[in-house]
């Protein structure tokens, strides 16, 4: 009878743990992103990605990125909405800018940081499509 009882508390110890964040479905995103390895993205992590996303956009080094430069991270609306002063191209001080605004989107709870679920969500899967 012990060794059942211990089986049973080894249970009521193991399965919390399993349901807790520490056991969520890992995101490669995140894994890719996540230099603290805390399990979430926060906003330093993800402009440090959009920042090295951008330079790797822009293969002529001129600072900006034009909409065939940005085409496939950005929709021809998402350039638009990333260009305020409307001269055509987007420079990296408005795309970062853009990443910000879209992490604040991606994050219902307000906490700061994005976890998988919030990942997955619309603006979540646009702000992936700006950093990586």
């Amino acid at each position: 009878m012990p060794l059942i009882r211990s089986a049973a508390l080894a249970l009521a110890l193991v399965l919390p743990l399993a349901a807790g964040p520490a056991f969520a479905q890992k995101s490669a995103v995140i894994t890719a992103f996540d230099p603290d390895k805390d399990g979430t993205l926060d906003l330093k992590e993800v402009q440090a990605a959009a920042s090295a996303k951008f330079d790797a956009l822009d293969p002529d080094k001129d600072g900006t990125l034009d909409a065939k430069e940005a085409k496939g991270a950005m929709s021809k609306s998402l350039f638009k909405s990333a260009d305020p002063d409307n001269d055509g191209t987007v420079d990296k001080k408005e795309y970062l800018a853009l990443v910000e605004a879209i992490f604040k989107d991606a994050d219902p709870d307000n906490d700061g940081t994005l976890d998988a679920k919030e990942l997955k969500s619309k603006p979540g899967k646009a702000l992936v499509k700006l950093i990586k």
